[in-house]
This record gives C-alpha cells, sequence and structure tokens, in this order.
C-alpha cells in the first residue's frame, strides 16, 4: 500500500526534467496531451459461449475531469467508443481529480476554466455532477458500469456515491456482480472496490453446475490481479485495468516515472496468464503533471472471441 501524500509526491518525481524537453503544444489548453488512441484489443477466452463470440467492450479509464482535463475530452472519447459499436462500456475509475497545489495553475495550465476558482469543497460535487452529465443519454445494449478509483473515495467519497447513484445511465459496482445475458448464456461481471484505499473482495464462488462460467473483472488497480491468480478457486478469464496510466510520462531508458503499482507485470498492456487474461488501459486523463510524454491517453476496445 502507498499513501496519499507518497501518491501524489510520487508522481512529480522526474517532472522537471521532464517538462524541460516539453513543447508549448503540450501544455496548451489545446494539448496533444488530450489525444488519445483507439486500441483495438482481440481477447480469446476459454469455453466462450457462441452468443458471445465478438461482443464488443469499451473500456475508458482514469477521466480526471479537472483544470487539467477538459469535459470536451471525455466526450470524444465516449463519442470513440460509440463509433464502435461495442455491446457495453466500462469505467475504471478516477473520475475525478482536485489537485493540492495551484503551481501549474498559477502557470497558465487551465484547460477546463469552470473549475479553476471553486474551493476543493465546491469543485468535488461540480466534478462528479459534470462526469456524469458527460454520459446522460449514451445507450448501449448492456449499459454503463464502472468501478471505484482511489481518487473517487479520496474525494468526498459520500457525495460520489450520492451523485452517482442519481445517474439513470450508469451503474457502479463495489464488491459486486452482474450477469450479462444473451438467450441462454451469459457472462459474470464482477467490479471490485478500490484495492488501494477500498475494502476489495475477492469475486463470489463459481456456482458447482457452471465451473467453466467466464468471469470478467474490472478492478481499477491491478495488484488486486496479482493477488487472484496464484488462487484456482478466484478463476477468471480476463481482467480490465487501469491506475497506472501506463506511467504518463516515458522517459528514454529511465522508463515510467511513476506507474504506481508492486507487479510490474500490469504497469501497461496486455499479459497473458495461465487461462486468463489482464489488460492495464493507459488511460485517458492525467495526475501529477498536466501532460503525457512518449505515453499516449486511450479508448480501448475489446472484442471477444473463443480460444
Amino acid at each position: 500500500m502507498i499513501s496519499r501524500r507518497a501518491f501524489l509526491s510520487s508522481a512529480a518525481i522526474g517532472g522537471a526534467v521532464a517538462a524541460a524537453g516539453f513543447s508549448g503544444k503540450s501544455l496548451a489548453v489545446s494539448s496533444d496531451t488530450g489525444d488519445f488512441i483507439v486500441e483495438h484489443r482481440p481477447i480469446s477466452i476459454p469455453n466462450l459461449p457462441a452468443a458471445f463470440n465478438g461482443y464488443k467492450t469499451g473500456f475508458i479509464t482514469d477521466i480526471h475531469l479537472s483544470v487539467w482535463v477538459p469535459e470536451q475530452w471525455i466526450v470524444r472519447a465516449i463519442d470513440a467508443v460509440t463509433a464502435n459499436d461495442v455491446d457495453i462500456l466500462i469505467l475504471g475509475g478516477d473520475y475525478i481529480l482536485v489537485n493540492e497545489s495551484s503551481l501549474w495553475q498559477d502557470l497558465g495550465i487551465v484547460r477546463d476554466k469552470r473549475f479553476a476558482s471553486l474551493s476543493k469543497r465546491d469543485a468535488i460535487p461540480q466534478i462528479y455532477s459534470a462526469v456524469t452529465e458527460c454520459f446522460r443519454g449514451r445507450v448501449f445494449r448492456d449499459g454503463i458500469f464502472g468501478v471505484v478509483g482511489n481518487h473517487d473515495r479520496w474525494n468526498s467519497f459520500p457525495i460520489f456515491q450520492s451523485i452517482f447513484r442519481q445517474s439513470a445511465d450508469l451503474r457502479i459496482l463495489i464488491n459486486e456482480e452482474v450477469l450479462i445475458s444473451r438467450g441462454e448464456s451469459s457472462l459474470r461481471l464482477f467490479g471490485v472496490d478500490d484495492y488501494l484505499t477500498g475494502l476489495p473482495l475477492t469475486p463470489p464462488p463459481l456456482p458447482p453446475d457452471e465451473p467453466d462460467a467466464v468471469r470478467i473483472i474490472v478492478s481499477h488497480n491491478p495488484d488486486y490481479i496479482a493477488t487472484l491468480v496464484t488462487e484456482p478457486q478466484h478463476k477468471f478469464s480476463f481482467a480490465m485495468c487501469g491506475h497506472t496510466h501506463g506511467g504518463q510520462v516515458v522517459l528514454p531508458v529511465l522508463g515510467p516515472i511513476a506507474a504506481q503499482v508492486v507487479d510490474e507485470r500490469f504497469i501497461v498492456g496486455q499479459r497473458e496468464l495461465d487461462h486468463s487474461t489482464v489488460y492495464t488501459s493507459r488511460g485517458l486523463g492525467v495526475v501529477g503533471l498536466p501532460f503525457r510524454y512518449n505515453c499516449p491517453a486511450e479508448v480501448t476496445i475489446f472484442t471477444l472471441t473463443p480460444l
């Protein structure tokens, strides 16, 4: 585990060195930090029911709506998912960023002016409300589901819960499993509480008559997955994670300046394990520093195929 102070301070390690090589465009209001790649990933799953062959899942994580990440970036990401005709949209947590320091704001790095003059107390509910507004009216065949991130628990978690529960367009899963059905076939979708700051539980046992059921896990922090892979009773087929931002600033030779995970297998990208796949997204927003380097933001489209 890592404290909040350590998390926020380590995110800025090497920042001055990295910033020296940045162009003005990387920091400007109209910033290439907001550009993202739509990653298309086929995921092969053992025992995938035929009804789910070709099932498409959109994944957006680490939105971090804030003075650094404007609403327009989020809307463009949702539009990209919609354009790919996905069956379901999954959100990987960390919907908010409330900066602890005004340094970058004082230097003029303000991309969403709505929150620039607000106190932390006033900004938090407005940011959460703005996030849910981004998803208002967005319809996917099997809905929108999300999980909790560490920033959501750090920043007035009861307010987060209250505002997101009022949204008819998405549902937050906290140690909950839902069934996604196609006729008589189904997938199990388990959303876990944040590993860093919450009370994450292990998935419930599979029913005795469904030992080969397909379970998909959504965990904000991939270190939770590392606790499952050595325990056969916690079998899962596929896990999608966020939290790391892929490092956000990836320096030559030195690599990511702040990936924030213990198990380095899951810093970024796709990892094949015994009978399961884990994917860690680079995420959409930023934290610690208002820019990315050598680590573009992403929106991910997973297509399920039988193994």
